[in-house]
């Protein structure tokens, strides 16, 4: 049954509260700000200079949030609600050794389809060792982002299986929730550009669902490499050219590219191509010839003076279904749309051929913190879309968000 409707959803984050264990550096204070008259200057004179805290090495935050929706079709409500707990650590463990460590803990309660159930995600959990200033190794439980786009990243290759719990629709939020890969990861740096290698080996066969599970079978499925160079052309042109492969991984090449065409204005570029066998045959168990797949996402970001930032984005994928396909594989097997959804899910990757996305986020909007975000994706070969807003405020250590969420079209 497909979700119509999921509004109210009301997140209250309790104790977004910092905590510092280890400083990673002293910051310097900054100088006093001149008064407005001779009595506020003599004030400024005798009082002593302000000083800003130290960077923080932990991160401590708390969530809790309440949601109702309704299923198409049917008067049952769907209830759920979530406690989350969020622990970030990143500090100088010694010279040149830093010490990541990046934890979520959700406990949901649902009686949705699937019902909730509680779900830890170790994110981060790494060392990187700074050879000299400009060689750096990582080692752990790293995780890896690539791509130019937002709604769509086909280089993001690492992406696959690596979401554990889903607390936002929003692409962003996924690619910061999501777990890392167990890998070795060495950066080589210069002035006008950098080469990364990174070597991710097989420690596992199958995800793991239990609460605390490290999930290695999903993140660490078989031996995986990537190669990625970045060269800066311009203050306004630095591309990204990457090679993908491993065990029984056909070898894949990616390009990100982005450019500044004015003060306010990034276009941007992401492409992949490889072979690879198609949605439909991965999800229905299908023999298939490996065919040249290619994958590509095309858009430009805009941001006003007024603090709005808006991106839109073209989305293309090759392995997915087009409309005939889609209506052949619905009248062939009902529940093949499910299946194939479900594969799209895991691999995080585009189940149509084609989509518009559009994502805008308004800063300090109309009232000073207050922040509104929202997106809306277009699949355009069955017609549905789904629709996400978010209004949220700030206060020094708390945060007040309602959301709401909307998928359509026809049955």
């Amino acid at each position: 049954m497909t979700m119509h409707r999921i509004a109210i959803s009301l997140c209250v984050a309790l104790a977004a509260a910092l905590v510092t264990v280890l400083p990673a550096r002293a910051v310097e204070p900054p100088a006093a700000a001149l008064p407005d008259d001779l009595d506020a200057l003599s004030l400024a004179d005798k009082a002593p200079s302000p000083t800003q805290p130290p960077a923080q090495a932990w991160r401590v935050f708390v969530e809790a949030a309440g949601g109702q929706g309704w299923l198409r079709g049917s008067d049952e409500q769907v209830g759920t609600t979530r406690a989350s707990f969020d622990a970030r650590f990143d500090a100088a463990l010694a010279a040149g050794l830093r010490g990541v460590f990046s934890d979520r803990l959700d406990l949901v309660h649902s009686n949705g389809v699937p019902r909730g159930r509680d779900v830890n995600t170790l994110r981060e959990a790494y060392l990187s060792w700074a050879r000299t200033d400009d060689q750096i190794i990582d080692f752990g439980r790293v995780n890896v982002r690539h791509g130019a786009a937002t709604g769509f990243n086909p280089t993001d290759w690492f992406k696959e299986g690596a979401l554990r719990s889903v607390v936002s629709p929003d692409p962003l939020m996924l690619r910061e929730n999501r777990q890392g890969s167990v890998l070795l990861q060495g950066q080589k740096l210069w002035d006008v550009g950098s080469v990364t290698a990174a070597f991710s080996p097989k420690l596992g066969s199958a995800p793991d669902t239990a609460t605390f599970a490290l999930n290695a079978g999903a993140t660490n499925p078989r031996n995986r490499w990537l190669l990625a160079g970045s060269y800066k052309f311009t203050d306004k042109l630095n591309p990204e050219l990457l090679l993908y492969g491993g065990t029984d991984t056909p070898t894949q090449w990616g390009l990100n590219l982005s450019a500044l065409i004015s003060d306010a204005t990034v276009v941007f570029g992401e492409f992949s191509t490889g072979k690879g066998r198609s949605l439909t045959a991965q999800a229905l168990g299908l023999p298939e010839v490996e065919r040249s797949q290619r994958r590509a996402a095309l858009g430009l970001t805009y941001t006003t003076g007024f603090n709005l930032t808006v991106t839109a984005e073209a989305e293309y994928n090759s392995a997915a279904p087009d409309r005939e396909q889609w209506n052949a594989l619905s009248a062939a097997d009902p529940t093949g749309p499910l299946r194939l959804l479900a594969i799209t899910q895991v691999q995080q990757d585009l189940p149509v051929r084609s989509a518009w996305f559009v994502h805008a986020t308004w800063k300090d909007a109309l009232l000073r913190r207050l922040d509104v975000s929202g997106f809306l994706r277009r699949d355009l070969q069955t017609r549905s879309q789904v629709q996400w807003l978010e209004a949220r405020y700030h206060w020094e250590r708390v945060d007040l968000a309602l959301q709401w969420l909307l998928y359509s079209g026809s049955a």
